[in-house]
């Protein structure tokens, strides 16, 4: 039968239903800390079995955990499965304490911090033993979410993401301090319109580390110039040699006194983004390559978006221990508003705005993946984009909850995207064509990561996936990635 209670943790009910007692199940409640951890057992209906102890942040303090459970479980008459631990979610410094009670199979528990709080008898005073009851009284409401070992497979891929992150801020951070360098030496430059180069292009990353500067450019010889940036594969490399030399005469110049320091300056940040570039680069394919093996690999087949935002909506909606229905994981992600009806059934239900409080990381991707699938995504979609941006709707936000539920059936089910129209009133020849024309399409997103090869090995989703198709629609799918010639200015 389900419960009314949408909230509560289904892990943790499974627990007290097998007890059969609430004096049964005995609660681990933690307050974690870097160097030792405050805890606190009571049983279900709250009643203490062991007062306030604390535990060594380390291999013994575990073992000292271990042994007291053991004998309040014999003492108790209480199974060992019907244990379970929880606290606050916490910083870095509790993971491996974390992971040492999933391996040895107890059912960990992750508690909101805000909603902890609210469980406090003391909502003004805030001590360790305070927090910790406010923990066991969550953990007897049987809220929380789960922490096993699904969680930590998606931990990692997460991991990178996060640290993707950050690279990237510093990345765009070491792009904005060379701007400013650049427009003190040479203004203009890093303008396609104005020098004829992309930007941070590796033709314009080599004038950058030459001696840069306005009288330098003009010192050039064009001849050599010209042979440099053919070497790049420019378009046209005698036409960004004109340009060069055209803006290198109306640019002014910084003082002579200034150059020196100008020039070590971008030396300096020029190492530091060419490294964060490559660390960006090789993040990505690493990343590509840890999302090939996982059902999150079919994301890829959904026509606008990449290898850029399939990882984050795997890692955001991907774990099975925090998945919950398309309504649930919808306010989760911000992306539906408040609705307040009271009064009764005659009075009108007053929507307000989306809320703030949500995960900003979700948010963050299911926006963005609006973006692009209303950029490049399939024709359909981007039909219905513009009918509800034209009616005056939020197209961005709908687009997103559109995607929400694009994910969660695909992540589950494994399966290759379909347009709306092939669901409903698709023939076999239909779909035929459509497998046809966008596989190969995916196969270049995972070659531009460089991760084909661990896309379409054996195993893998997307090969599975791929033999399937061949069998049931009598098609041929090639492993090998359309070669196409690609210019790199």
């Amino acid at each position: 039968m389900n419960s009314i209670f949408r909230k509560r943790n289904p892990d943790v009910e499974a627990l007290f239903e097998k007890a059969g007692k609430k004096s049964k199940v005995m609660c681990v409640a933690f307050d974690y800390a870097k160097k030792s951890h405050t805890c606190v057992v009571c049983d279900g209906d709250g009643r203490q079995l062991r007062g306030r102890f604390d535990i060594d942040n380390n291999r013994k303090g575990l073992k000292f955990l271990l042994g007291i459970v053991v004998g309040l479980c014999r003492k108790h008459c209480i199974k060992r499965e019907h244990v379970f631990c929880g606290g606050e979610d916490c910083g870095s410094y509790a993971f491996n304490f974390i992971h040492a009670l999933v391996s040895r199979g107890f059912l960990v528990i992750g508690i909101n911090t805000k909603q902890a709080k609210m469980e406090r008898e003391n909502s003004i005073a805030s001590t360790d033993l305070i927090d910790t009851i406010g923990v066991a009284g969550m953990m007897i409401k049987m809220r929380g979410r789960t922490i096993g070992e699904a969680t930590e497979n998606v931990h990692g891929l997460k991991r990178l993401r996060r640290q993707r992150g950050s690279i990237l801020k510093a990345y765009t951070a070491s792009s904005h301090r060379l701007y400013r360098i650049v427009d003190e030496l040479f203004l203009g430059f890093l303008s396609y319109e104005c020098s004829g180069i992309t930007p941070f292009s590796r033709a314009s990353l080599w004038l950058m580390s030459e001696r840069f500067s306005v009288s330098e450019i003009h010192s050039r010889q064009k001849p050599s110039m010209v042979r440099k940036l053919r070497e790049f594969n420019l378009k046209d490399p005698e036409g960004a040699a004109d340009k060069l030399k055209s803006l290198s005469e109306t640019a002014l110049p910084p003082p002579e006194a200034m150059i020196p320091a100008l020039q070590r300056s971008l030396h300096e940040e020029l190492n530091v983004y060419c490294m964060l570039s490559s660390s960006k680069k090789n993040l990505d394919t690493d990343i590509a390559k840890q999302l090939a093996s996982t059902p999150g690999a079919m994301l890829t087949t959904i026509p606008g978006i990449s290898l850029r935002w399939a990882p984050g909506l795997y890692v955001e909606l991907g774990d099975p221990l925090r998945r919950r229905n398309v309504h649930s994981m919808a306010a989760l992600g911000g992306i539906v508003p408040r609705v307040k009806q009271t009064g009764g059934p005659s009075k009108s239900a007053v929507v307000g705005h989306r809320r703030k409080g949500c995960s900003s990381f979700l948010k963050h991707i299911l926006m963005s993946g609006a973006v692009s699938l209303s950029q490049y995504g399939h024709p359909e979609i981007r039909e219905a984009y513009q009918f509800d941006d034209e009616s005056g709707r939020d197209a961005r936000t709908r687009l997103a909850q559109k995607l929400l539920r694009l994910s969660l059936h695909i992540i589950e089910h494994q399966t290759f995207y379909l347009p709306p129209s092939l669901h409903t009133n698709g023939t076999r020849d239909k779909i035929r064509e459509y497998y046809l024309k966008m596989w190969p399409k995916v196969l270049i997103k995972w070659r531009d990561n460089g991760a084909i090869l661990e896309a379409v090995a054996e195993g893998t989703p997307l090969r599975k996936w791929r033999d399937m198709a061949q069998e049931l629609y009598d098609i041929e799918l090639s492993l090998k990635s359309p070669q196409h010639r690609r210019k790199k200015s």
